[in-house]
């Protein structure tokens, strides 16, 4: 189900990307942090590398995967940086994981399950790729970035809409069907008890700054904000480098 590269060496970090990307987004991550840690970039089911395969009716599957290749690597020490719908994800696994992590970074992503407003527009979402799947694309990875960054990011964009058109139409519309079905992980993350954080942007068209400073109070997760949008791993990485740290994950109080 999984597909999956593996860079550098000492305590483990699993990168799970999101709606749209693949495991390449975190390649400018992994130069750094490679020097110090084992970094585990993931393709999701029906993403990058990893086409040949299905993206399954729920995002719980991809966690159960997880958590046998991290078996399968025999690794005891381990944390998940994840981006969106890798969050989810991230999330899903956090809750059946064997061994707890020592941190989880959820950048621009949710804890909450979808609200009705959001249901209707992943249905739309999924009507629009079932028709016109090439512009949907084209139209949803715009709509990540401010307006007036799509002239700063022309090539990154470029980049990331010519791999996200290669991604089948089965797997965008499974992908929507998954998230929408996502059981809410408040708790999950309150009661995790390793480092954890989250990353915003303070103009995320999905997720407002009011809401990344509610998750923050209810699950005692230290909120990281910077100016931007939904695009945390392009935007900002220099703050995901900091939060991660040169040699270890930095307290939630540090």
């Amino acid at each position: 189900m999984l597909r999956y590269q593996i860079n550098g060496q000492g305590p483990a970090l699993f990168f799970l990307h999101g709606f749209l990307e693949d495991a390449e987004i975190w390649d400018a991550l992994i130069g750094p942090l490679s020097l110090n840690y084992t970094c585990i970039q993931i393709d999701l089911p029906g993403y990058g590398t990893n086409t040949d395969s299905l993206f399954p009716d729920q995002l719980a599957e991809i966690s159960h995967a997880l958590e046998h290749l991290r078996e399968k690597l025999s690794l005891n020490s381990f944390s998940i940086v994840g981006h969106s719908m890798g969050v989810y994800i991230g999330l899903a696994w956090l809750e059946l994981a064997k061994i707890q992590p020592r941190a989880f970074v959820a950048v621009n992503g949710s804890v909450y399950r979808d609200n009705p407003e959001r249901l209707i527009e992943r249905k739309r979402s999924i009507s629009l790729i079932q028709r016109h799947k090439d512009a949907y694309v084209k139209m949803a990875i715009k709509g990540l970035f401010l307006q007036e960054q799509l002239t700063l990011y022309f090539d990154e964009i470029a980049q990331l809409t010519t791999r996200a058109l290669k991604v089948p139409k089965l797997t965008l519309t499974q992908s929507i069907r998954a998230m929408s079905t996502r059981v809410d992980h408040r708790q999950t993350l309150k009661n995790f008890l390793g480092h954890k954080h989250l990353v915003a942007g303070d103009q995320d068209p999905l997720f407002p700054r009011a809401l990344s400073q509610d998750m923050a109070l209810n699950t005692g997760a230290k909120l990281h904000t910077y100016s931007g949008s939904h695009m945390g791993w392009l935007e900002a990485p220099e703050l995901i480098l900091t939060i991660l740290g040169s040699e270890r994950i930095p307290s939630a109080s540090n």
